[in-house]
């Protein structure tokens, strides 16, 4: 048997979640057109008859300047430590930003063999893939070079076999039918933030926390979870509640549906709405809401 911990590395919106949640048949982490989706540190399981790999999505790589941003940054590096492969997931189009010279910085200090893969080719020219391998070639020594589409599938099976290939023998990290190390109450939050993030627009699903104050089965076969969204400013919540109550009258039907089809089970979904100021810039507001601690 081998085993492993593969880490997805990349810049916002490049993918990472949608393969994540391909390689693992489920969906696990959030996605969404917006960047900076993914907030935390996700974990994936792929279990084969002869391996179990790890898969490690993180937020996205960016330039972070708030102190929300300097931590999602912080965990995406952090997750590195514990790498036996690296993917670095790139679009065809993206390899000149401005992060990749010091995301490659970073990559040179870890021992874990770095995998490049060129996402998106079902959508990209073939110049701009070829283009796109050649820069990045030129400016770091990756073990293995992949163009997939994580959307599609294409190539991910390619990917998986020769990520394989690259383990060694080790133990189950995760006993076999898990496929996240999500607690539920992580993804019920994750999963009413994805639907923030398509419901409402600008800077809003950015400077919103989740937190779910509680979750129990009743006798009746439901079960019944109540969550508070919090928001940087007045302004802010109402947006999201909406006239008369409309946008997280939404945000709370589509989150439901999801949620059921995750658990399997019916469940009745509260969803409050209160302001913390400016919490995506405070250290103490961060620890708070579990981002820190």
């Amino acid at each position: 048997m081998k085993s492993g911990v593969v880490v997805i590395l990349g810049r916002p919106n490049v993918g990472k979640s949608t393969l994540i949640n391909y390689i693992v048949g489920s969906k696990i982490s959030i996605t969404s057109p917006k960047p900076q989706t993914t907030r935390f540190k996700i974990l994936g399981v792929r279990n084969f008859p002869d391996a179990q790999i790890v898969f490690v999505d993180t937020p996205g790589f960016h330039l972070a300047k708030k102190a929300l941003n300097k931590y999602l940054v912080e965990v995406a590096v952090k997750s590195l430590e514990g790498a036996d492969i690296v993917y670095l997931l790139v679009e065809a189009t993206d390899f000149s930003g401005r992060e990749y010279p010091e995301m490659l910085n970073v990559l040179k200090r870890t021992n874990a063999p770095v995998f490049l893969i060129i996402n998106k080719v079902d959508i990209c020219p073939k110049k701009d893939i070829e283009e796109a391998e050649e820069a990045f070639k030129d400016m770091f020594s990756f073990k293995e070079i992949f163009r997939i589409s994580a959307l599609t599938g294409r190539n991910v099976d390619i990917l998986l076999e020769k990520t394989k290939d690259n383990l060694t023998e080790g133990p189950l990290y995760f006993p076999i039918g898990m496929i996240t190390a999500l607690t539920r109450e992580l993804q019920v939050a994750e999963v009413v933030r994805e639907k923030i993030f398509l419901f409402t627009r600008q800077e809003l699903p950015y400077e919103t926390a989740v937190n779910v104050d509680d979750m129990q089965m009743r006798e009746n076969g439901m079960l019944y979870v109540k969550c508070t969204i919090y928001v940087a400013t007045s302004s802010q919540k109402g947006i999201l509640i909406g006239s008369k109550g409309s946008m997280i009258k939404k945000i709370g039907i589509e989150a439901r549906k999801d949620l059921e089809f995750i658990s399997g089970k019916p469940i009745y979904l509260e969803l409050n709405v209160k302001v913390e100021k400016d919490w995506p810039e405070k250290e103490e507001k961060l620890k708070k809401f579990g981002y820190i601690t």
